[in-house]
């Protein structure tokens, strides 16, 4: 009982300056100001691609999208990197940014794109349908074998995961499909990779036969630089180059010429 007490008063001292922070008049005002700008421009447009930014958004998220820089380093391959040509296949949709710009370039029968959490379906189709894009959406996780999964989501929805990062993260089972199977089914030429430290297990089991390009966001703070260490590894082992002209230390371009 006596170390219960004692925890709990550590982590009281611990939250209490950011508490505090929070809960300033200022600050009130700000997220209000926020959101009541959301309320009233319910869309905003980024490089081209329209999303909604009206309830059940954080306020991290409506800060990014008024600021236009929601996923800006990922657009910046992907605008680098894409080509008409392209069978594109996408491991996290969020709110269906990159899947509307690329079904813009591919057209929507190329364009695949998996999400693990189903609270983000409707928000995903919403904005498919704000950018005249029917990209091939699929409510599920893909992973090493076929069956379920625990997924953990955050109130911020980028920091769900496989990975429990937070006490306070939810666990819900999710189906999970098998990404050899599906990697064969379709073959992409283009894997877009924003897993949110899922790319630690990824690289265990993944077959990369046909791809050619590979957009993806590395999470240190999540697996530790030894992990990413071993994920870029893997990339050049298989035969992949980085692309230094628009990468950057958490989100690469990797390259590979086809095979004869």
């Amino acid at each position: 009982m006596v170390e219960t007490l004692k925890h709990a008063y550590w982590a009281m001292r611990e939250h209490y300056p950011i508490w505090r922070r929070y809960n300033q008049p200022d600050e009130i005002r700000r997220r209000a100001a926020l959101r009541l700008r959301a309320w009233r421009h319910p869309v905003v447009e980024i490089e081209g691609v329209r999303l909604y930014r009206g309830t059940g958004l954080t306020i991290p998220t409506l800060e990014v999208l008024e600021a236009g820089s929601y996923e800006a380093p990922e657009m910046r391959i992907v605008r680098h990197a894409i080509r008409p040509s392209d069978t594109v296949l996408e491991l996290g949709t969020g709110l269906g940014y990159l899947a509307s710009l690329c079904a813009k370039v591919v057209s929507d029968s190329r364009m695949h794109t998996y999400e693990a959490n189903p609270a983000l379906g409707p928000v995903i189709q919403r904005n498919f349908r704000l950018n005249n894009v029917s990209p091939q959406l699929n409510i599920c996780m893909l992973g090493e074998e076929n069956g379920s999964i625990t997924f953990y989501v955050m109130k911020n929805f980028w920091s769900s995961s496989t990975i429990k990062r937070h006490p306070n993260a939810k666990a819900i089972q999710v189906p999970m499909t098998r990404f050899n199977d599906e990697l064969a089914r379709l073959q992409p030429t283009f894997l877009i990779i924003d897993i949110e430290g899922g790319e630690r297990d990824f690289i265990r089991y993944a077959q990369l036969d046909g791809v050619q390009k590979i957009c993806i966001e590395l999470h240190p703070h999540v697996i530790g630089a030894a992990a990413v260490a071993e994920v870029i590894a893997f990339f050049k082992m298989h035969g992949f180059r980085e692309e230094p002209t628009v990468s950057d230390p958490d989100h690469k371009l990797y390259l590979r010429e086809p095979r004869d």
